[in-house]
């Protein structure tokens, strides 16, 4: 991927963010100058620096400085507002993708594919806590009576093989007792 195309998938709210990180503020104070919550700032950050490929916060701050100085233009007019849908362009067009391809051919590419699928697939899983940069979990009602059901045979699991292994403790030191004497 291309310098240029790495820059332009970012939105006017990632290069605002960046801004903020480059002018040496926290995302408290970036938040509070937007308008918006802490935790969306640190999840537009966190977007952009995944965009980028850069290795944190800062380093992605300075990436954008230097692009834009090289370039001339703060943000492009075309920037969309907010990521989502066919605004976000992190999708390449599906006519790029090969339509023919026979079973002995190599894709190039084809193992990023199906490892970015497999994350999607597994990172959507509802999970019975809050993770960062949201609110409130969540979960369906189904969810969470599924994880209901899922916390109680884990944790009768775990009670049975406690009460099994003092089981066995208790017969070791019996029987070790019973010997000694």
């Amino acid at each position: 991927m291309s310098d240029q195309t790495r820059f332009d998938r970012l939105t006017k709210r990632h290069r605002e963010c960046l801004t903020g990180v480059r002018a040496l503020q926290g995302s408290k104070e970036i938040a509070d100058y937007l308008g918006i919550e802490k935790s969306t700032v640190d999840s537009y950050l966190t977007e952009a620096v995944r965009v980028l490929g850069a290795k944190n916060r800062r380093h992605a701050a300075l990436l954008l400085a230097e692009h834009d100085e090289a370039t001339g233009i703060d943000a492009p007019d075309d920037a969309p507002h907010k990521m989502g849908a066919d605004s976000a362009r992190l999708v390449p067009p599906t006519d790029s993708l090969p339509s023919d391809v026979s079973l002995g051919e190599q894709v190039v590419g084809q193992s990023d594919y199906r490892e970015q699928a497999l994350r999607h697939r597994f990172s959507s899983i509802g999970l019975p806590y809050r993770r960062k940069g949201q609110a409130d979990n969540d979960l369906s009602v189904g969810d969470r009576l599924i994880w209901i059901q899922a916390i109680a045979v884990g944790s009768a699991i775990g009670f049975g093989m406690l009460a099994m292994g003092l089981q066995v403790i208790t017969t070791l030191v019996e029987t070790v007792t019973h010997h000694l004497s």
